[in-house]
């Protein structure tokens, strides 16, 4: 019966019950789930495949703190706020909104109503959705987790240059090519058979010079199982000695060719940067890596970078056995170091990686020092939010590039009430989307566990 029905002495009926803060036995079956997979994780790949994981979960959580915060301060309703996705483990309510932890830590999500114009709303809270939102609003909402991410490796720039010290003082001013040495010299290999030796400067391969690391590579592409003249010098002294180019294996099992040494940069100092002079410098490292990020991301998406693309992929587990090792892209306060090969591309170029990527790539870049792994969150942070404000659904970007539409629309039309998108011809186009980033995270996930790359 209704509530106007009711005897007066009856109390009303309740509103929406608030999840019990008390955990069921399923709960803690979950819990003890997932705290089991961290620790597995922990004893598996040690404390810094631990320190990744929770790295990008506390990446996306600020993401998603971003639009909630935002969501917030407009007077929209948010529903839910969680960390990972799946089963709850646990929960509890505060006003309107559920916070809690769920069972798969991939990240977070916030739910906040009435997104589109499909979302069916209660009447009572249609006030309070985002579609009802004035156009600042709106706008605010749907890019402050983008924006989230982009503050976030600005801090950590800053961190990087004024409290770790980077390299000659910048992350993206490039050192001096030409300066450099041999690192290390693997054994079985031609090198170590001719006599070269760590701290020896390449000068000339079969009479031909060589003034940066990559010409070693130039040189001997192609040419594996020839023995050919390297010319070198030691303590001030030139040197010439045939090296047989023949492929060997590396300590982690992994297949190489040809030359059987690694290179490192001498050009590079640690510096620390004065905090007043690191304030506009962190402006424009972080502009200087989220251009480089969106040519990269461009040049991926043209015939020749999906070409590229496509062949590493059918090409996984041949090019794994070839495989050359390969320089690490994430900088270290160590003088970065490569592998010599056989002159062929580098493993990343035009080239994607999955979680598992990222989580291998991370792992081993924190075992060259705190400076790499920041380094690798600051790529994160910013391909996140680059990557979010693409203007096509279900990015943010895209509810962006709708509201900005709405508004259009209503100026265009002298409306004095709002102007709704009809969400459901864009479906289409959503679904496209959806289907490429399922067809990218196959792929991606495929090719690093097929040929992850190599960071040394």
């Amino acid at each position: 019966m209704t509530i106007t029905e009711q005897p007066v002495s009856t109390p009303p009926a309740p509103g929406p019950v608030a999840p019990d803060d008390r955990m069921t036995a399923g709960q803690w079956g979950r819990l003890a789930g997932l705290l089991a997979l961290f620790t597995l994780l922990t004893i598996t790949t040690g404390i810094w495949g631990l320190v990744v994981v929770l790295g990008i979960v506390l990446m996306v959580f600020l993401h998603e703190l971003g639009h909630y915060v935002a969501a917030k301060r407009a007077g929209m309703k948010v529903t839910e706020f969680f960390i990972g996705f799946g089963p709850r483990i646990w929960s509890f309510r505060r006003g309107e909104t559920e916070y809690g932890l769920k069972a798969v830590p991939a990240g977070a999500y916030v739910k906040i109503i009435g997104m589109s114009s499909l979302e069916e709303v209660a009447p009572e809270d249609e006030a309070k959705s985002y579609r009802q939102g004035r156009f600042r609003d709106r706008f605010m909402v749907v890019t402050a987790g983008p924006l989230m991410n982009l503050a976030s490796a600005l801090v950590l720039i800053f961190i990087m240059l004024t409290v770790l010290g980077a390299p000659n003082g910048s992350l993206t001013k490039q050192p001096d090519q030409t300066k450099w040495k041999i690192d290390k010299i693997y054994e079985g290999t031609g090198a170590a058979a001719a006599g070269l030796k760590a701290g020896d400067k390449i000068t000339a391969i079969s009479g031909k010079p060589v003034a940066t690391r990559e010409d070693v590579a130039d040189l001997i592409a192609g040419k594996q199982g020839q023995t050919l003249p390297v010319t070198y010098v030691r303590a001030g002294e030139s040197h010439t000695v045939p090296v047989a180019l023949k492929p060997y294996k590396t300590e982690d099992g992994y297949q190489a060719c040809c030359l059987g040494i690694s290179q490192k940069l001498t050009d590079i100092k640690t510096e620390k940067v004065n905090p007043i002079v690191a304030v506009p410098r962190s402006f424009q490292e972080l502009g200087v890596i989220a251009g480089k990020s969106l040519g990269a991301l461009g040049s991926f998406f043209t015939p020749s970078g999906l070409g590229n693309f496509a062949d590493q992929v059918v090409n996984a587990r041949t090019d794994r056995q070839n495989a050359t090792t390969a320089a690490s892209t994430v900088p270290n306060t160590k003088a970065p170091t490569s592998a010599t090969g056989s002159g062929s591309a580098e493993p990343g170029q035009d080239r994607l990686i999955s979680m598992i990527g990222v989580f291998h790539i991370g792992t081993s870049a924190a075992a060259s020092g705190v400076f790499a792994l920041l380094f690798l969150f600051v790529l994160l942070n910013i391909s996140l939010g680059l990557l979010n404000l693409v203007p096509l659904l279900p990015f943010d970007g895209g509810h962006a590039a709708i509201a900005v539409y709405e508004k259009v629309q209503e100026r265009r039309r002298h409306l004095t009430g709002r102007y709704f998108t009809d969400v459901s011809r864009l479906m289409p186009v959503v679904y496209f989307v959806v289907i490429v980033l399922v067809g990218i995270f196959i792929t991606t996930t495929y090719l690093d566990i097929t040929n992850p790359l190599r960071v040394d």
